[in-house]
């Protein structure tokens, strides 16, 4: 082994001074090689030998060696690499919850290098997190998202962290009294229009609101009756056919006809919710955002549900009418059972149906000692 400071002339004086960068210079294969260490520490350059020689060793006998470079990376600069390639070979909306994911652990550990992603600072990024208000299942995703830009497991990389649990109840349908608040105020301003059927079709059909806006006129079949869904989020939600009932023939008709009024002939690439705002303007494009039209909706209808509830809202009603799972897999896009059942939420309502078949109308009595009647002013108060 040799390690060096390599000799220069100091362009000031002309004297010749040694360099405070340490160097290392051997034969390998008959090659030279003669490399900067990148420190001025000589134990360090002498431990940077040493992992060159054991490098080409490796690469010599074909075994996969990590670049050097990666070695001293931060988590910014993996990030980059990371979504810079994650568009080649995933679909937009994966892009787009991959970003979102991301940006937080861009900001708050972008300039912490590899080596130090230790799991006492992930611990700290979680703290951190909660202390903003991020759910466990946000956090979660963040952290997980996290790993697999660096390229292993979280198991692997931090062993002793473990995940935050998360709610099953994400998510909610709305009662039949919210719903009839939201479709009367949506009802009463032409400046909704557009989130009018949004709102609607979402009831009707039970798709994500990325399915609707992006809809084209191709895809409704007023003959047949019929939605094909195009690119969703799944591969199981993608062609998947909704048929039309008669509700949503009705709210489909009454939009293309609005539709014809502001743009003239209809065409099969054209948007059903065309760009622009404050107004739709361009048909040849989709909508990207209803947020704050959705935000003011919601405000003032005094409904407080996300957007997506709405597909909650409609895969409730589904399961209370008794459809099948299989149908409402097929209608919904989902891949499994246990999504579907996140998604389902049967309401007070109908629970209140269901035991009251248990009761003494369906015949069958409880025996003596319990009155057949109960008057409501002997019932007792609440219990504190």
């Amino acid at each position: 082994m040799a390690v060096y400071r390599p000799k220069y002339k100091d362009p000031k004086t002309g004297k010749l001074v040694s360099s405070k960068v340490w160097w290392y210079e051997f034969v390998f294969a008959a090659k030279r090689i003669r490399e900067s260490a990148k420190t001025t520490r000589k134990t360090v350059a002498v431990e940077a030998e040493r992992q060159r020689r054991l490098d080409l060793e490796k690469t010599l006998a074909g075994m996969p060696v990590e670049k050097r470079e990666n070695r001293i990376r931060s988590v910014g600069d993996v990030l980059k690499v990371y979504q810079g390639h994650y568009s080649i070979n995933h679909r937009e909306q994966s892009v787009l919850f991959s970003e979102g994911r991301l940006a937080h652990v861009k900001r708050l550990l972008g300039s912490a290098l590899l080596p130090d992603l230790s799991e006492d600072l992930i611990r700290e990024y979680i703290k951190s997190r909660l202390s903003e208000g991020a759910c466990g299942r946000t956090i979660n995703m963040e952290v997980g998202e996290l790993s697999r830009a660096i390229g292993y497991k979280w198991s692997i990389l931090w062993p002793r962290v473990r995940k935050l649990e998360e709610r099953k109840d994400a998510g909610k349908a709305l009662s039949p009294e919210e719903e009839k608040r939201l479709l009367d105020t949506v009802s009463g301003n032409k400046r909704w229009n557009m989130l009018a059927t949004l709102v609607r079709v979402a009831l009707l059909t039970g798709m994500r609101s990325g399915e609707i806006t992006n809809l084209t006129w191709a895809q409704v079949d007023f003959q047949k009756q019929v939605i094909t869904v195009g690119r969703a989020k799944t591969a199981s939600g993608t062609g998947r056919q909704i048929p039309m009932n008669a509700d949503l023939l009705k709210v489909l008709a009454a939009h293309a006809q609005w539709f014809t009024e502001k743009f003239g002939e209809v065409e099969p690439g054209h948007y059903l919710f065309p760009f622009g705002k404050p107004a739709p303007t361009d048909p040849t494009r989709p909508t990207t955002t209803l947020k704050t039209a959705w935000a003011s909706l919601r405000d003032k209808a005094k409904v407080d549900c996300r957007l997506h509830d709405l597909r909650h809202t409609a895969a409730t009603k589904m399961a209370e009418a008794g459809v099948p799972e299989s149908t409402m897999l097929s209608l919904m896009g989902h891949m499994s059972r246990a999504m579907l059942e996140r998604y389902s939420h049967i309401r007070m309502a109908a629970k209140r149906d269901a035991v009251e078949a248990l009761g003494t109308s369906q015949n069958q009595p409880l025996g003596s000692g319990v009155p057949k009647e109960v008057p409501k002013e002997t019932l007792p108060a609440k219990i504190q």
